[in-house]
């Protein structure tokens, strides 16, 4: 492409000096030459961005769309990680800033950003100074001079608490000799002139040590910076890196891909110790086919669409019906923002999930179709013969729903299994009469199963008909018919000893009472009775979810800190607790004495940041309180985890269940006035001991759970019995007051 094709006015005015040297016949600007590189690095930024910039001649001459892409990312990775506006203050460090200062000009011409550039260069910090005053950006960029010895992330010596993100341009290389004999290996000369200095390309362990540095750092500041960001010229250096973060745990990433035409590539990843994932563009911004292995989890799944012309209406009901048919642990939907949070156990989003839930409703299991196919039989024979049919039929429904599934040729047509029943897949008279043959002479194989009969036997018949069983013989009320039908059945016993048995059913002698018969009648009736008695505890079971109860509590970090009491319903899940205590202590301000930002810090805090501890007991966040009180989950010591009664309210127990109503996922819950909800004081579990429950900091447990009492701490386990449990320190010896 010419560049007078792609170049403005004022752009070529400023390039004048160098076009007669630095074209190329083709129009094309000639990136061999150092200085018109400069010059037009300094009229992009200058038309562009309105950035005046002083470059020096031995010190590297940034490509602009490069760090602009950083930017743009960088943008993009703040944005959907917080529910602020877009455009709010963000503070940021940009980690060897060069003697353009690019990242934080382009930065702060974007956004209302601010910025601290530090470097070990005294050039790159004269000229980085130098840039600030020029464009009038000395009260949001600070350049701050540092010794390779100091540490990185300087937030205890800026006198910082926090900031919002760090950034990052690494020295790529390990030596200067690698630096020379890289580029003695390209096979073409590079396509633009590189005037960097050794102090800005060259570092001890090259790329990866200096981010490794970053890293290591990351771990002990964790959350007082939101996200840490850094460049990569080498894939291999980003594949180590990424290895890197998972060996530490850290899954919350982000990495993408700069390319600037079709010669340069580079790659940023971002990694954050905070609960908010970055959006699909931001965390998977490669592709994924070639990088599968470098890729964090897909957290974004496209559930339903609607046309802009149709309004939100539509869509927010599609919402409703999408969301409401997934099994979710909770939902919360806010209708002025078209916003919604859903917390599941496992992915019940996908595809395979969607065939799961259709095949155990279609099919269930072999379990239950025996247990209601085989009421009534005796005989082991026929057990066998039912069992047969129950998993023949079974696969058959299998087989029918896998190609209803797929469908034919992608068009979503399902066809049926047409080799288990008579319709040929094409019509021809050959098929249908070979299929009608088949069809006969399975028809003719089957026959009736005669049920047990303590009556007489009826011959079998020789003709391959079918065989009905004679009915039982009536039993006669009173001594005399007894005793007539005793002699009958004494003369007749003889005579039918030598005779050979015209059936092959008899009476099973292991048998000692005779099953009752079950009709269709008395069936129905059991399930209407069992369906009733279920309706009935369900809406017990509501009514005692629905009962509030309080929960007093303190914040621990090493001492108890009061906390408060706490309004919950006995339904709720453990994290609903911890959120109710995060905005109590952000209401208080709790841990003011030790940071003056508490309240801020408190905003900050998620529920995946706390724990919750009744006794020594971790409960873990997806724990409902009903499961503990109405199963009486004792804890060490013999005491209740949650000791709450587990009878309904006697104003409940009255109501049916047509008073019941199902959850609206899309309505706002009713703001009720304080004299609508009883006094928390008269709640159950009010006076109980505040101590016993403990909202503690994920990472101060992180930290201290070596140190008793956090050393005994555990998280519930529901198959352990922690009445008969012997507790133990470390070492594996019991504690004196184990019992």
């Amino acid at each position: 492409m010419s560049l007078i094709s792609v170049c403005s006015e004022s752009v070529m005015q400023n390039l004048q000096p160098f076009t007669n040297r630095s074209l190329k016949s083709s129009g094309q600007l000639n990136f061999s030459d150092p200085k018109a590189v400069m010059q037009l690095t300094k009229t992009l930024l200058k038309l562009d961005f309105g950035l005046e910039t002083d470059l020096p001649d031995d010190r590297l001459c940034p490509p602009v769309p490069n760090r602009h892409n950083y930017i743009l990312w960088l943008k993009e990775l703040m944005d959907s990680t917080s529910y602020n506006y877009h455009g709010r203050k963000l503070s940021g460090l940009d980690v060897g800033t060069g003697a353009s200062c690019i990242y934080p000009l382009l930065g702060s011409a974007q956004r209302p950003w601010n910025f601290i550039g530090t470097d070990i260069d005294a050039k790159n910090i004269s000229y980085a100074q130098k840039n600030v005053k020029l464009n009038g950006l000395d009260d949001r960029i600070r350049i701050v001079a540092r010794k390779p010895s100091d540490s990185l992330i300087p937030l205890d010596d800026l006198g910082l608490g926090s900031i919002d993100f760090v950034m990052t341009n690494p020295p790529f290389y390990l030596s200067e000799d690698e630096m020379i004999s890289s580029a003695k290996q390209k096979a073409r000369p590079p396509h633009s002139a590189c005037t960097g200095a050794p102090v800005e390309m060259v570092c001890e362990g090259g790329e990866v040590a200096f981010v490794g540095r970053i890293l290591a750092e990351s771990l002990v500041l964790r959350d007082r910076v939101q996200w840490y960001t850094s460049m990569f010229g080498k894939v291999s250096s980003a594949e180590a890196f990424v290895e890197s973060l998972r060996q530490n745990g850290i899954d919350n990433y982000a990495i993408t891909e700069f390319i600037q035409g079709n010669k340069t590539r580079r790659w940023a990843i971002g990694w954050s110790f905070g609960p908010m994932r970055p959006s699909q563009d931001a965390a998977r911004g490669i592709k994924v086919t070639t990088w599968k292995k470098l890729l964090p989890a897909a957290v974004e799944v496209d559930l339903c669409t609607s046309p802009s012309h149709q309004g939100v209406g539509p869509l927010a009901d599609r919402v409703a019906q999408t969301v409401g048919a997934l099994e979710l642990l909770s939902w919360e939907w806010e209708p002025q923002k078209l916003r919604g949070i859903g917390r599941a156990r496992e992915n019940v989003w996908s595809r395979a999930w969607r065939r799961k839930k259709l095949r155990e409703e279609k099919t269930g299991s072999t379990h239950e179709r025996l247990t209601t196919n085989t009421v009534g039989l005796v005989a082991l024979s026929d057990f066998r013969k039912r069992r047969a049919e129950v998993i023949e039929q079974q696969e058959r429904e299998a087989r029918e729903i896998a190609v209803a599934l797929s469908g034919t040729g992608g068009t979503g047509v399902s066809t049926p299994d047409r080799s288990l029943t008579g319709t040929p897949n094409n019509a021809s008279d050959n098929n249908n009469s070979e299929a009608e043959r088949h069809a006969a002479k399975r028809k003719k194989k089957r026959r009736a199963k005669a049920l047990v009969s303590f009556g007489e036997d009826e011959g079998e018949g020789d003709d391959g008909e079918d065989v009905s069983p004679a009915p039982p013989a009536k039993v006669k009320a009173g001594k005399a018919a007894a005793s007539e039908q005793d002699d009958a059945a004494a003369a007749t016993r003889n005579s039918d000893r030598d005779k050979k048995p015209t059936s092959k059913f008899t009476a099973n002698a292991s048998v000692g009472v005779v099953p009752r018969a079950l009709t269709k009648a008395a069936l129905r009736r059991e399930a209407a009775e069992r369906d009733a008695l279920r309706k009935e505890f369900l809406v017990l079971q509501t009514a005692v979810k629905a009962t509030e109860i309080a929960i007093p509590f303190v914040f621990y970090d090493g001492t108890n800190v009061p906390g408060g009491v706490v309004r919950v319903k006995k339904g709720d899940f453990a994290w609903v607790v911890l959120d109710k205590s995060r905005k109590v202590g952000a209401e208080l301000g709790v841990g003011g004495e030790k940071s003056a930002n508490a309240r801020r810090e408190w905003a900050r805090v998620g529920v995946d940041d706390l724990i919750l501890v009744r006794g020594s007991i971790i409960i873990p966040h997806h724990y409902e309180i009903y499961f503990f009180i109405v199963n009486k989950t004792n804890g060490p010591g013999r005491r209740r985890l949650f000791d709450y009664s587990a009878e309904a309210p006697p104003a409940v127990k009255a109501k049916g269940e047509a008073n019941v109503k199902p959850a609206d996922p899309l309505s706002a819950p009713a703001k009720g006035t304080p004299k609508d909800l009883p006094d928390i004081s008269t709640l159950e579990g009010a006076s109980d001991d505040p101590t016993f429950t403990k909202v503690v900091d994920r990472r101060w447990y992180e930290r201290n759970k070596h140190i008793y009492p956090a050393s005994v701490w555990q998280e519930f386990d529901p198959e352990k019995d922690y009445q008969s449990e012997i507790r133990r320190d470390p070492g594996g010896n019991a504690f004196f007051f184990s019992k």
